[in-house]
C-alpha cells in the first residue's frame, strides 16, 4: 500500500518541480495567515504543503533505491504536434500508460539491457506512419523522449507473374511506376521488391518481357500476388 501511494505520488510532475512550488505554496500561505493573526493555521498548513510538496521526492527516492526506470514518451504527427491515437511498444516489452500528455513505461531493474539500450517504437496504423527512438537507462530515472512518427514505407511486394495460359514468366521485369527499383523474375516466375508504401496500402505494380506486358494495382505487404502478362 505504501509502495503504491509513493508511485501515484511520483507521476504529479517532476520532483523538484513540485518540491520548489510546494515551498514558494508554503511560505505564500504561511504569510498570509500570520497577517490574519492564526499563527496555529499558519503553521498547520505550511507544514501540511511543504509534506506533500515533498512526497513525490521521495516517491523518486524510493523508486530510484530499487532501480526502476519511468520513460516518459511524447508522440509527434507529420506536423509535429502531439498525437493522441498512436500505439506504442518497446524492445523489452511491457504496457505502456497513459498519462498527461504521452505514454509511460515502468523498467524494473531485472528487465534493464546490460547496455542500458531501450528502442521505443511508436504507429498510427490509420494514417501509415511509424517511428523510433532509442533511450539509454542510466543516471536519470526519470528519462523524456519524443518520437517524430514519419511515412511508414517498409512493406514488400511478393508475387509470380504468367502469361494468359498461367504459365510462369521466366526474366521479366517489375517495378513499382515512379520508383527505379526493378526486381527479374527467376525461374519460377517468382519476383519480390520494395513498395514504397506501408503494409497495406494499395500500390501499382507493373511487369513487362518483350511484347508481353501486365498491371494491377495490389495491397502492400499482404498475399503473393499473381500478376498476368499478354500482349497489347
Amino acid at each position: 500500500m505504501q509502495e503504491q501511494a509513493l508511485k501515484i505520488a511520483s507521476q504529479i510532475t517532476h520532483p523538484v518541480t513540485v518540491v520548489a512550488f510546494a515551498l514558494v505554496f508554503a511560505a505564500t500561505t504561511f504569510g498570509l495567515a500570520l497577517r490574519a493573526k492564526k499563527p496555529r493555521i499558519a503553521w498547520i498548513l505550511a507544514t501540511g504543503i511543504i509534506l506533500l510538496g515533498f512526497a513525490p521526492l521521495a516517491a523518486s527516492t524510493f523508486l530510484q533505491a530499487r532501480g526502476v526506470y519511468r520513460i516518459r514518451i511524447t508522440i509527434l504527427g507529420l506536423d509535429k504536434s502531439p498525437v493522441e491515437d498512436a500505439q506504442v511498444s518497446s524492445s523489452i516489452g511491457g504496457e505502456p500508460k497513459r498519462v498527461q500528455g504521452g505514454w509511460e513505461f515502468d523498467i524494473p531493474p531485472q528487465t534493464r539491457p546490460a547496455d542500458g539500450k531501450v528502442v521505443l517504437f511508436a504507429s498510427e496504423k490509420s494514417a501509415f506512419l511509424t517511428g523510433s527512438s532509442t533511450v539509454v537507462l542510466a543516471q536519470d530515472y526519470y528519462p523524456t523522449i519524443s518520437i517524430q512518427l514519419a511515412s511508414d514505407t517498409s512493406a514488400m511486394i511478393r508475387g509470380i507473374v504468367v502469361d494468359e495460359q498461367h504459365r510462369s514468366v521466366v526474366g521479366a521485369t517489375v517495378s513499382v511506376p515512379g520508383y527505379q527499383d526493378v526486381a527479374v523474375t527467376d525461374k519460377m516466375g517468382n519476383f519480390a521488391l520494395p513498395a514504397h508504401v506501408a503494409d497495406g496500402q494499395i500500390v501499382q505494380v507493373r511487369a513487362q518481357k518483350n511484347q508481353l506486358v501486365g498491371s494491377m494495382f495490389v495491397p502492400a505487404g499482404r498475399l503473393p500476388v499473381e500478376l498476368i502478362v499478354k500482349r497489347p
